[in-house]
């Protein structure tokens, strides 16, 4: 005898409603609300630093040195400094300075064995002129203090828990020069591959972390005056319309 067709979806649904309405689910959520505070200002003073450093490096040092604008020659000895002190980092401690970009947005999160490495390495390349970006760096800082905090609370033995907390502490990060949580949510979803209830399950806090951090970043960025260089687009092109050869060249590239 066969199960209903509609038996499976109610399932998950039914399972689904219990997870988040558990007393231990809203206590997580809660906790991704707390953590959401600290984790946004340790990206603001580590993306102001970082800040800071360029300006030093492309705009103070070359005005000193006798130059209006960084002659040609000036990114070769930043990039070979860059890897001088990169080396080391990578090579002899922990976490061999943050995960490899060529896989992306997956894999496991940054512990915080792992976190100091990731943050100087950022400190030490992207002021002298490796366009990685910071958002690797920023994901984590945000899912190294998310484990931290957790080991301090002796939470550590539930691992989805940690799991939940670490990518809500990445999201909280990212979302700090996204500039709202909802881009960073989207972003972190779609790099941990997740559908249907346990995507659900995962976008609540993922939400609630990060937009308690794109506040208080936005908050204590104005108290302070500080700039942090957060992506914008200061310049959009004109909007046009479509033309009738941009549909032509639509069709043979649609199917791809």
């Amino acid at each position: 005898m066969t199960a209903p067709a509609n038996a499976t979806p109610v399932r998950a649904e039914e399972s689904l409603r219990q997870t988040l309405l558990s007393p231990g689910y809203r206590r997580l959520l809660l906790l991704c609300v707390l953590l959401g505070v600290p984790i946004a200002l340790a990206c603001f003073f580590f993306v102001g630093l970082q800040h800071e450093a360029q300006h030093w490096v492309w705009t103070t040092l070359p005005e000193a040195a006798g130059y209006a604008t960084p002659p040609w020659w000036w990114p070769l000895p930043a990039l070979l400094l860059a890897g001088l002190i990169l080396a080391p980092i990578v090579t002899r401690m922990p976490g061999g300075g943050g995960h490899l970009p060529v896989n992306g947005l997956g894999g496991a999160p940054v512990g915080p064995r792992g976190l100091p490495g990731a943050v100087l390495a950022a400190l030490a390349t992207l002021p002298l002129g490796v366009v990685l970006g910071p958002e690797a760096p920023l994901m984590a800082v945000g899912s190294g203090l998310a484990l931290l905090a957790v080991r301090r609370a002796g939470a550590g033995g539930d691992q989805r828990a940690s799991a939940i907390l670490a990518t809500a502490g990445s999201t909280a990060a990212i979302s700090t020069i996204l500039g709202g949580p909802v881009a960073a949510a989207v972003l972190l979803i779609e790099g941990a591959g997740l559908a249907g209830a346990r995507l659900v399950a995962l976008l609540l806090p993922c939400l609630l972390a990060s937009a308690t951090g794109a506040l208080v970043f936005t908050g204590f960025g104005r108290w302070t005056g500080l700039e942090i260089g957060a992506l914008a687009l200061p310049d959009l092109p004109p909007q046009a319309g479509p033309d009738a050869g941009d549909f032509l060249w639509g069709l043979p590239t649609a199917p791809r």
